[in-house]
């Protein structure tokens, strides 16, 4: 029975490595897999799932910390980074950074200039000297991802011209044998890889709304210039006393445009339908029984009521209850109006925190508002 051979010395491996670079371009470690380092492939795959899931748990979920999570943007590319070098490395041992470099490589391996597509859509092919179709490439390329920006179904466009640029350019480019199968491949992995990322500005907006607090109606509890995210109203959402929500001015909004992001204002819901709301001795009675809101700086001035609000209905105040405009200025707060319940403040650092409903054990879970 005859031993493996073994590669000696200067021979080249049978692994392309610009093929494991395309491969790690596309999904993190898997041009380790396909070198044949399937554990380091898989812990770099899933270091990036880690780094992506806690970017997004810090960003996004009440208890995170935006700052670290935008800050932990740096090690995920650089561990991106070294993915796509390691390899390289991997598939030609003893590689330097020099023959790495895009900038300074030269050879004939029809993966390089398929990895130059990857960047942007006819690189490949002006490094093979085809400059018209390289220009027309890069042209369409840019041009549908600007327009992608205001029509998101051109997103999918956007990602099949990424994958033509990168089969093309294999084509044309000269090599001994073709690989067609781990073209392919690597084809359906731009494909999903690029849609699913730039989609994420388009996804976000359906559940998260950002908002700008520019005026003092929610001291102390929000201060101007606080920026804070949104939770779009579901259809099954039932706000609570404690709540506070983002809506649209029933004051300047028709009600053919209620709940759209114009004109927003954002206040904390004290009643709800069918209950009897008044506001004396310097507190909120509900139904006769006063209302506790510590986070309250000062006791109100003035009186209202008593009245019920009516079906359908929310009677909110802002926490700065004697310098805002409210309830208590013009009246109850159709609920149709209504964006959704802020739940966090995401920026400036030192003022990230969740905003939490005191009425309940746990916090509740582009635009400017009023």
């Amino acid at each position: 029975m005859k031993a493996t051979p073994k590669l000696l010395v200067g021979q080249r491996s049978q692994t392309s490595p610009w093929l494991a670079v395309n491969l790690s371009a596309a999904l993190p470690g898997a041009g380790q897999m396909y070198d044949g380092a399937i554990a380091r492939g898989l812990v770099i795959a899933i270091a990036h799932v880690g780094f992506v899931g806690f970017i997004l748990w810090s960003i996004f979920a009440p208890g995170g910390n935006t700052l670290r999570g935008l800050l932990t943007l740096l090690p995920l590319l650089s561990l991106y980074l070294f993915n796509l070098w390691d390899s390289h490395h991997a598939a030609k041992r003893g590689v330097t950074l020099d023959e790495f470099s895009p900038l300074t490589y030269r050879s004939s391996d029809p993966w390089y200039p398929v990895f130059l597509s990857q960047v942007l859509p006819g690189l490949g092919h002006l490094f093979l000297q085809q400059a018209a179709m390289g220009a027309a490439l890069l042209v369409i390329g840019i041009l549908i991802a600007y327009l992608a920006n205001f029509n998101p179904a051109l997103l999918p466009l956007t990602t099949v011209i990424w994958a033509v640029g990168c089969g093309l350019v294999y084509r044309a480019a000269p090599a001994r044998r073709r690989q067609w199968g781990w073209l392919a491949l690597l084809l359906a992995a731009v494909i999903v890889t690029r849609f699913a990322v730039s989609s994420i500005p388009f996804v976000v907006p359906k559940f998260v709304v950002q908002c700008i607090v520019p005026s003092e109606s929610m001291l102390p509890t929000l201060e101007v210039r606080d920026r804070i995210f949104v939770r779009p109203q579901p259809v099954d959402y039932t706000p609570a006393i404690g709540d506070i929500i983002v809506f649209s001015n029933p004051e300047r909004t028709p009600p053919e445009q209620a709940g759209q992001l114009e004109n927003l204002m954002v206040k904390r819901v004290v009643a709800l339908p069918g209950q009897r709301v008044a506001v004396r001795l310097g507190q909120v009675w509900i139904d006769d029984t006063p209302l506790i809101e510590p986070f309250l700086s000062e006791p109100i001035r003035y009186q209202w009521g008593p009245e019920t609000v009516p079906e359908g209905h929310l009677f909110v105040l802002g926490d700065n209850r004697n310098r805002s405009r409210d309830s208590h200025v013009w009246g109850f707060l159709p609920q149709p109006h209504v964006v959704g319940n802020a739940y966090k403040i995401y920026w400036p650092p030192q003022r990230v925190q969740p905003l939490a409903n005191p009425n309940q054990a746990s916090p509740a879970l582009g635009a400017v508002i009023n």
